[in-house]
């Protein structure tokens, strides 16, 4: 195990968790943003899993750093298929002819709060994410998992900014918003429920 493993993200909140939960296996986690790097990925995969392989092979291959990428697609109970976020959890549907928008935090609350307004306030909610990394040598790995969450058309009045959601997802666990929650109780809150991200890096230790 040698270097930096580089994530293949701008996004600052999601770098941090991954900082945390990888931290006690020594690994030494850097985004984009660190490197000074900017990399461009079409996110068409099928699934979860080849978008997060897509985001691990341009990262590698702009720095041939190990590269690691994670994907996440959103599902929201009782909504019609054809309106499902799946992949675009970010590209809010606009209601003409199935066609979608790349909304701003703001704009993802108030149509995600409508919608569960629609089914009565409260709702339960499936991600299913992916990780996938690309090694120095070439190798490529690949997991998937899912977990719950429940949903609620009440937000809290604190943001996370690039993960609006969080200010209307609620812990079953804690009865609080995860807006809502110290950093330390988010962190670990994430670091339980993503505990499969960790497994996968210890899997391939020797790799790294």
């Amino acid at each position: 195990m040698s270097g930096e493993i580089l994530m293949a993200t701008n996004n600052p909140h999601k770098t941090e968790r991954f900082k945390y939960y990888l931290n006690e296996l020594g690994l030494t986690i850097v985004s984009y943003a660190d490197i000074k790097k900017k990399v461009e990925v079409i996110e068409d995969g099928k699934t979860p899993e080849e978008n997060a392989l897509k985001k691990a092979k341009a990262g590698h291959d702009a720095t041939g750093m190990t590269t690691f990428g994670v994907d996440y697609w959103f599902f929201i109970e009782g909504i019609p298929d054809e309106i499902q976020p799946g992949p675009y959890v970010r590209r809010i549907f606009t209601g003409k002819k199935g066609a979608r928008k790349e909304a701003t935090d703001e704009e993802m609350l108030d149509y995600y709060t409508k919608l569960i307004a629609d089914l009565g306030g409260k709702t339960k909610g499936l991600w299913r994410s992916a990780i996938a990394m690309v090694t120095r040598a070439g190798k490529s790995y690949a997991d998937s998992s899912t977990r719950d969450t429940v949903l609620t058309s009440v937000r809290s009045p604190n943001e996370t900014r690039g993960e609006p959601l969080n200010s209307v997802q609620i812990d079953p666990k804690s009865g609080k918003y995860f807006t809502d929650m110290t950093k330390e109780e988010w962190l670990r809150l994430q670091s339980e429920r993503e505990r499969g991200y960790i497994r996968f890096f210890e899997s391939h230790l020797d790799e790294l």
